[in-house]
């Protein structure tokens, strides 16, 4: 009987690991320390076509180089900014291709204003913080002497002078979604024609 057991408790110390020599189970367990790795790091998390998941809100989750107007989409982004201009926004790589093709065709002024008034409310000041971030806002995209006057109709500019000395978060609104209108109708379609993308994928600027 105490034969039968150690010749039993053998055959489990010999038995074979992933660490052992066979290749193909070496080959697994790198891989799964790899993946191990991989969860443990705060890498951002992408879509089924590579793109930075981005709620809206956040500051982005993104590498450096998706940053980079010079950094080449692939074409299954281009794919995706051609289905909306929200996709086109909420990806950084896009955004970037997208303001530098609104600058030469100078009217970048919609696109900035839109972003201002989403970090606003990222920022979401309040008291006298809120009502020097409206003032400058207003100054700079709404009033008569705005430096670039946004293209918005007179009864919202009415509206939004009317609330610079008691402002509220969501006293733009109107004229963000206005402008995001505008944007989509005009510059995005240009932006999203074939000829423009397949420029990008090459290298070129929009």
């Amino acid at each position: 009987m105490v034969a039968l057991l150690e010749a039993f408790n053998g055959r489990r110390r010999s038995k074979p690991t992933l660490e052992g020599s066979d290749p193909e189970m070496k080959t697994l367990d790198r891989f799964r320390r790899s993946i191990r790795r991989r969860r443990s790091t705060s890498d951002p998390e992408v879509d089924a076509i590579g793109v930075p998941i981005w709620d809206g809100c956040s500051k982005g989750v993104t590498s450096k180089n998706d940053k980079k107007p010079g950094k080449k989409p692939s074409r299954e982004q281009c794919a995706r900014w051609q289905t909306s201009l929200e996709n086109v926004l909420d990806d950084p790589k896009g955004a970037a291709h997208f303001m530098q093709f609104l600058v030469g065709e100078y009217c970048s002024e919609n696109y900035e204003f839109w972003k201002e008034i989403k970090q606003l409310k990222e920022d979401n000041p309040s008291g006298d913080k809120l009502k020097k971030k409206v003032k400058n806002i207003y100054d700079k995209y709404i009033g008569e002497s705005a430096s670039k006057q946004i293209n918005v109709n007179g009864r919202l500019k009415v509206a939004i002078r009317d609330a610079v000395d008691e402002p509220y978060l969501e006293m733009f609104d109107e004229a963000q979604k206005f402008v995001i209108q505008l944007m989509r109708d005009g510059p995005y379609r240009r932006f999203i024609d074939e000829d423009n993308l397949q420029k990008l994928q090459r290298g070129g600027q929009g």
